[in-house]
C-alpha cells in the first residue's frame, strides 16, 4: 500500500520525464472537448471520430472553422441534445463490525438509469456563445436539477487570446474533468470545481489559461456570531496549460473559503494545488496527476487536516476504427496522521471496456473497487450499461 501511494504521488513528475523522452508527435485528439472549444471559440473545426471517442460528445451541430455561427432564431432551429445512461449494476459490499471487527458481506443487483441530461449550447450573437444544461438526480427517478448556465464573450483578445465567461459553470482542466470522463465512476481526485461567478480564459502560442473569481459555499446556517456576508465572490482559481508538441502539462491553484469548524473562527481557508499531464502517442493516453490540499481551520486540537491525492489514468484505443476503448484508473487519497488517528487512505480502482456502436452511442462493461485502510466498507461494483447522446 505504501508503494502504491509513492507511485501515485510521483506519477506527474515521472510524466514530465517521459514527456521529454517521447518523440514529438501531435495527438489526433484535441485536448479540449469540442463543445468547450465552441464556448471559447465560436467557430471550431469539425469533430473527428477520435474526438468523440475521447470526449463522448453529442452529435455535431457546429459549423466548420471559419464559418459564422448562427443563433437559434437565425437558423430557425433550437440546439438541444439529450444524454441518457441505463444499465445493470451488481454491487458487493464488505463491512466490518464496529465492535468485533469481524467482516460480513452483502450484494445487490438491479437495473439503474444512471443519467438523463438535457444540453443546449450555441451562438447568441457574433462573439457571444452560451451553454445550459439540466439533469435528473439519480437518473430519471430523481429531482430535475439545474446545471450549467453561462454566457461567454469571445475574442476579447485577438484569436481567442482572451474570453470572458459569466454565470454557473464547471471550472475544469480540459482533459481532466468529471463531465468528460470515459468511466461511469467519478474521479476521487477533486478535478472539477463548481463555479458561480466569472472566468477569464484564452489560448495563445501553445499556452492555455483560465482565472476565475467565484462564490464560496459558505452557509448562514453554519455561521458564527458577527458573520454578515455569505456566498459572495471570495474564492479564486487559476490554471495554466502548456502544449509541448501534442503533450499537455497543467498546474492549478484554488483558494476556497469554507464554513468554520471551530468556535473561535468565522471562516475556514481551504487551499488546493495540483499538477497533471496528458501524454499520448495517438493510440494511447496517459494522465497522471497529484493534488495537495490543506485546511487551516482544524476540527480539533492535534488534528492537522492535510490531504494528498494521486491519480494515474490510461486510455487505449484498441482498434484502428477507434470503436473499442479500454480505460483504467487508480487513485488514492492520503490523509496525514495526527495525534488521534493514523494515516488514512481512500482508494479507488476502475477498469472500463467500451464499444462505440456509432459516434453517439456506446455499450460498456465496468469494474470498480472502493476501499480504505481503517475498516471502512469495501465496495466492488460491476456495471454493464448503454450510454447514448443525441
Amino acid at each position: 500500500m505504501r508503494s502504491l501511494r509513492i507511485v501515485l504521488v510521483l506519477a506527474p513528475f515521472l510524466a514530465l520525464v517521459l514527456q521529454a523522452l517521447l518523440p514529438g508527435k501531435a495527438s489526433p485528439l484535441t485536448a479540449v472537448r469540442p463543445e468547450i472549444q465552441h464556448a471559447m471559440h465560436p467557430m471550431p473545426c469539425r469533430v473527428s471520430q477520435a474526438e468523440r471517442v475521447r470526449h463522448e460528445v453529442p452529435p455535431e451541430r457546429l459549423p466548420p472553422r471559419g464559418a459564422k455561427g448562427e443563433s437559434p432564431w437565425e437558423s430557425g432551429s433550437f440546439p438541444l441534445s439529450l444524454v441518457g445512461n441505463v444499465g445493470y449494476d451488481h454491487i458487493s459490499t464488505d463491512t466490518a463490525d464496529v465492535v468485533t471487527g469481524a467482516r460480513g458481506s452483502s450484494a445487490t443487483s438491479q437495473f439503474v438509469q444512471h443519467a438523463v441530461e438535457f444540453h443546449t449550447a450555441g451562438t447568441l450573437a457574433e462573439n457571444v456563445t452560451f451553454h445550459f444544461d439540466n439533469g435528473f438526480a439519480d437518473g430519471a427517478g430523481g429531482v430535475l436539477e439545474s446545471g450549467m448556465a453561462f454566457v461567454q464573450f469571445d475574442d476579447l483578445g485577438k484569436d481567442g487570446a482572451a474570453n470572458l465567461k459569466v454565470g454557473i459553470y464547471d471550472a475544469e482542466i480540459p482533459y481532466l474533468a468529471d463531465s468528460r470522463k470515459l468511466t461511469l465512476h467519478e474521479y476521487l481526485s477533486p478535478v472539477t470545481l463548481d463555479g458561480q461567478g466569472l472566468e477569464l480564459n484564452g489560448a495563445k502560442s501553445g499556452w492555455t489559461y483560465a482565472a476565475g473569481l467565484i462564490n464560496s459555499g459558505r452557509d448562514p446556517a453554519n455561521a458564527k456570531p458577527g458573520s454578515k456576508t455569505f456566498n459572495r465572490l471570495e474564492n479564486y482559481y487559476v490554471w495554466l496549460m502548456r502544449d509541448l508538441q501534442g503533450q499537455y502539462v497543467t498546474a492549478r491553484f484554488f483558494s476556497d473559503r469554507q464554513d468554520p469548524r471551530t468556535v473561535d473562527a468565522t471562516s475556514s481557508q481551504h487551499l488546493q494545488a495540483e499538477i497533471n499531464a496528458q501524454l499520448t502517442n495517438g493510440r494511447w493516453f496517459l494522465i497522471p496527476g497529484y493534488t495537495y490540499e490543506s485546511f487551516d481551520d482544524q476540527p480539533a486540537p492535534g488534528i492537522k487536516d492535510k490531504h494528498q491525492t494521486g491519480l494515474i489514468e490510461a486510455i487505449v484505443l484498441l482498434d484502428k476504427g477507434q470503436r473499442w476503448v479500454v480505460t483504467g484508473r487508480a487513485e488514492i487519497t492520503d490523509i496525514a496522521k495526527n495525534d488521534v488517528a493514523p494515516v488514512t487512505d481512500q482508494q479507488l480502482q476502475v477498469v472500463n471496456l467500451s464499444y462505440f456502436v456509432n459516434p453517439n452511442a456506446k455499450v460498456a462493461l465496468e469494474w470498480a473497487h472502493d476501499a480504505d485502510n481503517v475498516q471502512g466498507p469495501r465496495i466492488t461494483q460491476l456495471n454493464a450499461y448503454v450510454h447514448v447522446g443525441y
